[in-house]
């Protein structure tokens, strides 16, 4: 090889060793530091929710992995993120969530009597935004895997049938839960109106999750025996959502009293 093509090829490489380390030093060595809180937010809308999680006052932490479903959530709290003061009045949170963004940001939000929104008060929004928002949360908790550990951690499970009641013993929950587990969501209401029609059983499972409290509609949850299937109803949903489930819950009513 030449001499001079030799001198050619390690000057070249020499100027592209140096332009790797201007890049490094201009571009990826830079750290960016978001001050304003508005920009944190305004950056998260063009970005893609990750992750998605609530925890209710009463029936503790869910973690939303419903790609579609974390994607409406989030589609409702961009509408509301409008901030009105910074802080709200005092009241009762029903929910608190963390929702995390893929290019790192992070929103969080409370929502109960009032609604905040990283650490500010939303402004006034339409009743139905905050009650749909409410809603889709408390679905969150309509799963099976959820219901089967509401039940292990209840502190009462009373059996209401035919105007007689009475507590389950641990043994009937424990039974019940992993019936409960092998349960399927079920969508297709046309099938769900069929076995309603065809059902001659109905009886009510009424999950309390603090036995002394259990008047408290927000620690209360119903669940209706039918045939081959049973519906999910907690009694803090101002929506009155039922949420459906396909299986064969098998508890006795006969030693029930009144």
């Amino acid at each position: 090889m030449k001499a001079s093509t030799l001198m050619y090829l390690m000057l070249m490489g020499i100027l592209f060793a140096l332009g790797l380390l201007l890049l490094q030093q201009t571009v990826f060595g830079r750290l960016h530091v978001i001050e304003d809180e508005t920009d944190i937010r305004n950056q998260s809308d063009s970005s893609i929710p990750t992750e998605l999680v609530v925890t209710h006052r009463s029936w503790g932490e869910q973690r939303i992995e419903d790609g579609s479903e974390v994607e409406r959530i989030t589609r409702l709290l961009k509408q509301m993120k409008t901030a009105a003061k910074r802080d709200c009045p005092a009241g009762q949170t029903t929910f608190t969530g963390t929702l995390r963004f893929l290019n790192g940001t992070t929103w969080s939000f409370t929502l109960g009597e009032h609604m905040t929104l990283n650490g500010r008060c939303v402004a006034a929004q339409p009743v139905s935004q905050t009650a749909m928002l409410k809603a889709r949360l408390l679905n969150a908790y309509h799963t099976p895997g959820q219901l089967a550990k509401q039940l292990g951690q209840a502190e009462k499970v009373t059996l209401f049938d035919a105007g007689r009641s009475r507590e389950l013993t641990r043994e009937e929950r424990r039974t019940l839960q992993r019936q409960i587990e092998k349960a399927e969501p079920m969508t297709d209401y046309e099938e769900v109106g069929r076995i309603l029609d065809d059902s001659d059983t109905r009886r009510v499972l009424q999950i309390a999750r603090v036995g002394q409290e259990s008047g408290k509609r927000d620690q209360l949850m119903n669940l209706t025996i039918h045939d081959t299937l049973f519906s999910v109803q907690y009694m803090d949903d101002d929506n009155g959502n039922t949420f459906y489930l396909k299986g064969m819950l098998s508890v006795k009513s006969k030693e029930a009293e009144r």
